[in-house]
C-alpha cells in the first residue's frame, strides 16, 4: 500500500488506514502548465505598457462599467422593493419606518426621574418637627396670599401636622349595601386623618390586587367608581386583565411623580357613555360628578417652582376606552375624557407600537399660554409646566377616546 501516497509527499501518513486517491488529483508529470501574469492583465482596461489608454478614454470606460452595474443590479432591485413596498403598504405594514415620521408610534416610554413610591422621602412629613413642617407651609401660603396670612397658617398646620407618608392608593366600589372603600396602601399621615377607612387587600372578589414589589396595581375584571393615587412614582402600573370598569383614575403627583403606565391584554373603559348611547346607564349624567383619566399636582406647587414628571402610557396590548366629563379650572379644558395638569413634560402622551389612538390627538400649552391674555404677562415668572388633553379635530378637548392595538 505505500505506493498508493507516494505522489502526496505527506510525511507520518499512517498507511495502515488507506485514503481513497481521487482521480482528478494532478500528477508530477502532468502537462498541465501554469502562467504566471499581473492582476491587471485580466482588467478588460489593461492594454499593455504599449497601448495605454489616456485619462479621457479610461474615464469613459469607467462611466460605461458603472452604467453595466446599474443596468444589472441596481435597476432590477428598486423595482423589487417598490414592489415590496406597495405590497407591504396594501397589507398594512410599515417596514419603511414611515408611521415614525408622523409620531404615531414609539418602542419605548421615556425614562422620567422618581420612579418609586415616595415611601420615606420628600412627602414623609415624619421627618420634619412639627414647627418645620408649620414653618414650611406658611411660608407658601404667604408668597401665595400675602404675609398677613403666615401666623394663621403656622398656627394652623402646627396643630394639623401630618404624622407620616402622604402616599395612598384607594378604591371605591359600589355595592348593594353601598359605598365600599379602602386603601391599598395607605401612608401615617392617611392614618391620622382618615383613620375610618381601613388598609385592605382590595375587594373580596380579588378583582383588585396591589403588588409592592412592582409597584402594579391589577384590575381582573373590576367594576368600580374610583382609583385614587397618591405620589405612588412615575413608575406607577395599573395592569388590566380581562373586562373592566371605572368612573373614574385621579393620579396625584405633589410636584413629584404622577404618572400611569397601562399595560396587559384587557379592556378598560374609564368613565361611561353619555345617557341614551350604547352602554350608558341612565342616571350617568346626573350624578355631578366626573368622569374620565385625570393626573394633576395641587396649584401652591407652583409657588415653590416644582412640577412633577407626569405622563400618561400606554403599552401595546391594552385597550383603553375613556368618556369623560372632567373640567379644569382653565377656561377651555370642559369635558375632557383626560386632563394631564402641572406637568414638567410638554410631550405628556405616549403610546406603543401597535397601539393605535383614536378620537383626537394630544396637546399641551405652557402656563404662559394659558394666561396669555393676563396684563403684564412678561412680569411674571412660571415654572415651567405644561397642561396636556387630547383634542378632537376642532381643538376642543375630546369627550370620549380611544387606545387600542390596530387590528
Amino acid at each position: 500500500m505505500a505506493g498508493l501516497y507516494d505522489d502526496y509527499h505527506i510525511p507520518n501518513l499512517d498507511i495502515d488506514n488507506a485514503i481513497p486517491r481521487e482521480e482528478h488529483v494532478p500528477q508530477e508529470d502532468s502537462p498541465v502548465k501554469e502562467d504566471q501574469a499581473s492582476f491587471d492583465e485580466f482588467n478588460e482596461n489593461y492594454v499593455g505598457p504599449d497601448g495605454a489608454k489616456t485619462d479621457e478614454e479610461l474615464a469613459r470606460e469607467s462611466a460605461r462599467h458603472h452604467d453595466h452595474f446599474r443596468k444589472l443590479f441596481l435597476r432590477p432591485m428598486a423595482a423589487m422593493l417598490i414592489g415590496v413596498g406597495v405590497m407591504t403598504a396594501a397589507l398594512g405594514i410599515d417596514h419603511l419606518g414611515q408611521d415614525y415620521l408622523v409620531n404615531d408610534y414609539l418602542d419605548s416610554f421615556p425614562v422620567l426621574p422618581n420612579p418609586d413610591p415616595d415611601w420615606e422621602g420628600k412627602f414623609d412629613w415624619s421627618r420634619q418637627s412639627a414647627e418645620e413642617s408649620a414653618s414650611e407651609y406658611a411660608r407658601e401660603i404667604a408668597r401665595e396670599y400675602g404675609v398677613e396670612y403666615y401666623k394663621e397658617a403656622y398656627e394652623e398646620m402646627y396643630h394639623e401636622i401630618y404624622k407620616g407618608p402622604e402616599i395612598y392608593l384607594s378604591y371605591k366600589i359600589e355595592t348593594e349595601s353601598g359605598i365600599e372603600a379602602g386603601y391599598l396602601v395607605k401612608g401615617a399621615t392617611w392614618e391620622y386623618y382618615n383613620p375610618d377607612v381601613p388598609l385592605t387587600e382590595g375587594p373580596e372578589d380579588g378583582s383588585l390586587r396591589y403588588d409592592r414589589a412592582t409597584n402594579t396595581l391589577t384590575l381582573n375584571n373590576f367594576n368600580g367608581s374610583l382609583i385614587d393615587a397618591n405620589v405612588m412614582g412615575n413608575a406607577f402600573t395599573i395592569r388590566v386583565l380581562g373586562e373592566n370598569r371605572v368612573d373614574r383614575i385621579s393620579i396625584w403627583n405633589a410636584g413629584y411623580s404622577g404618572s400611569v403606565t397601562f399595560t396587559g391584554d384587557g379592556k378598560l373603559t374609564i368613565g361611561q357613555p353619555p345617557k341614551g348611547e350604547e352602554g350608558s346607564e341612565e342616571d350617568h349624567n346626573d350624578s355631578g360628578g366626573e368622569f374620565g383619566l385625570w393626573l394633576g399636582d395641587e396649584s401652591y406647587m407652583l409657588e415653590s417652582g416644582r412640577c412633577g414628571s407626569a405622563c400618561l402610557m400606554v403599552d401595546r396590548e391594552v385597550t383603553l376606552d375613556i368618556y369623560g366629563n372632567l373640567n379644569s379650572w382653565f377656561a377651555g379644558y370642559e369635558n375632557a375624557a383626560v386632563i394631564i395638569e402641572y406637568t414638567a413634560m410638554k410631550d405628556a402622551v405616549y403610546w406603543l407600537k401597535p397601539i393605535r389612538l383614536t378620537g383626537g390627538s394630544p396637546t399641551s400649552k405652557s402656563l404662559r399660554e394659558l394666561f396669555s391674555d393676563e396684563p403684564h404677562m412678561e412680569e411674571h415668572e412660571f415654572p415651567e409646566c405644561y397642561f396636556a388633553t387630547i383634542v378632537d379635530e376642532k381643538g376642543k378637548p375630546a369627550s370620549h377616546v380611544v387606545f387600542e392595538p390596530k387590528k
